[in-house]
């Protein structure tokens, strides 16, 4: 792990803020199990999904990830990380990003949250960002996937109503708002209709159970979970015309008592897009419940409506609402 170094930073009376120290992962599961069920991260959380899920990322930085101490007690985390160490894209790397904030339920609860509010934008800004997001942005959120918000990290859930009060309270505006659905698939199959009979008889859909490496951040955010393709490729051709990525969430398994995924994302690349993803959609979900998967999860743009129309058309339900936010500093 990491070299610890002294306190940072003061913001009231008794409460300090500081950056990760390697004595501070039991607390921080200890802080993490203590949250609400509701509240959309994966518990039991243990120190060593935090090290092997977080802490070995490659770009993460210790002097970023904050911890507040309130009376010799660590009482709560906000973990900023910086565009420019994940992303080559200049537009994301202007951006920091605010991947996880968490405090314990004390007393102190509010001068805590925005103690650590304050350190993380000053954080960012120290950095040279343009703008610190709450909540993730696309394509995810480089931290805590698989471990929190579900099966894309995107966003701050709506049943995280203080911490979405205090950032609209210190001016964080809405960037992004987005349905997180699941859908139960064990026993699945799809519809069938007369236009998806005509796309089956003009493609084929073939699953990959063990996909090409994708690019650096997304190898980095996936590395430790089983990823699954299906690709819907043209009879006449060999090209894929769509195709669909599922990642299993072991840890939201243990949770939810069976087998679950995230369908995380659906690449188009041919006119027709809408019928030919939602029969490949069915197909997929019906191949993973065959090996035994029972629950899917996905995040959908409030602003898509296609594609939220597919999803409900192959049995998916709105779970709860997220918000990505923004705030320029």
């Amino acid at each position: 792990m990491h070299t610890p170094t002294t306190f940072l930073y003061c913001r009231a009376p008794l409460i300090e803020v500081r950056r990760f120290l390697n004595s501070d992962p039991p607390k921080l599961a200890e802080i993490w199990n203590s949250q609400p069920l509701g509240a959309h991260l994966a518990q039991p959380m243990t120190v060593g999904s935090l090290e092997t899920y977080v802490f070995a990322k490659p770009y993460f930085r210790p002097e970023t990830l904050l911890i507040a101490v309130d009376q010799d007690q660590v009482a709560g985390m906000a973990h900023v990380a910086l565009g420019r160490d994940f992303s080559p894209d200049a537009a994301v790397a202007d951006d920091a990003v605010l991947s996880m904030m968490i405090v314990a339920g004390h007393a102190n609860y509010e001068i805590v949250s925005a103690a650590l509010l304050d350190q993380a934008e000053a954080v960012a800004r120290e950095s040279g960002a343009a703008q610190l997001v709450a909540g993730g942005a696309p394509p995810l959120g480089p931290f805590y996937f698989g471990l929190a918000g579900g099966s894309h990290n995107l966003g701050v859930p709506s049943t995280f109503e203080i911490l979405r009060t205090l950032l609209e309270g210190r001016g964080y505006q809405s960037v992004g708002e987005y349905w997180a659905m699941r859908a139960n698939i064990r026993g699945f199959r799809p519809s069938v209709s007369r236009e998806m009979m005509q796309i089956r008889r003009a493609y084929s859909v073939e699953a990959n159970f063990s996909p090409p490496p994708l690019d650096w951040l997304h190898s980095c955010i996936y590395m430790h979970f089983e990823r699954s393709q299906f690709e819907l490729i043209p009879k006449q051709k060999p090209d894929a015309a769509a195709i669909a990525t599922f990642i299993d969430l072991p840890h939201y398994s243990q949770l939810w008592g069976v087998h679950a995924a995230a369908l995380v994302s659906v690449e188009t690349r041919e006119n027709g897009d809408q019928a030919k993803s939602g029969y490949l959609l069915g197909e997929g979900l019906r191949q993973l419940a065959e090996t035994g998967v029972a629950r899917i999860e996905t995040q959908v743009d409030k602003q898509d409506l296609g594609a939220y129309a597919t999803l409900r058309t192959l049995g998916f339900d709105e779970v709860y609402q997220s918000i990505r936010m923004a705030k320029t500093l």
